[in-house]
């Protein structure tokens, strides 16, 4: 099944639409560089300890899964889901309450959380539709 997918790839839409997550990883690696500059409300050494360690990780995630999506690696679109849901699915959800300092954190977390079920479906259904 594999092979098969990574022989076609990328299909049109497929391929457009990688782009366009490369471009968002991107953006989302300049929100981090952003936090750890401290261009936020709150300077970054004062946030916890794993907002920082976060920061960091999702920053490498980000600009590697980036470069990997802009040349349509296969093996970057495998990390892409695994990377989305090891390092934000499940530390938003399952862990929520470490990362909700306000109560407009709770938005903040549903809406990150909703944005990638929402790009990590469209990926699907292209891949498997081969569009």
């Amino acid at each position: 099944m594999f092979d098969d997918l990574q022989k076609s790839f990328p299909q049109y839409w497929t391929g457009i639409f990688l782009r366009f997550l490369s471009i968002y990883l991107v953006y989302g690696a300049l929100v981090h560089c952003s936090n750890i500059l401290s261009n936020g409300d709150v300077s970054w050494w004062e946030t916890p300890l794993h907002w920082r360690i976060m920061d960091i990780i999702l920053l490498i995630f980000d600009v590697i899964i980036a470069i990997s999506l802009w040349f349509y690696s296969f093996s970057g679109i495998i990390a892409f889901f695994v990377g989305i849901i090891l390092l934000q699915i499940i530390p938003y959800t399952l862990f929520r309450q470490y990362f909700i300092t306000k109560p407009e954190d709770i938005e903040t977390l549903n809406g990150l959380v909703g944005t990638e079920i929402l790009l990590m479906t469209v990926l699907i259904i292209l891949i498997v539709t081969r569009k």
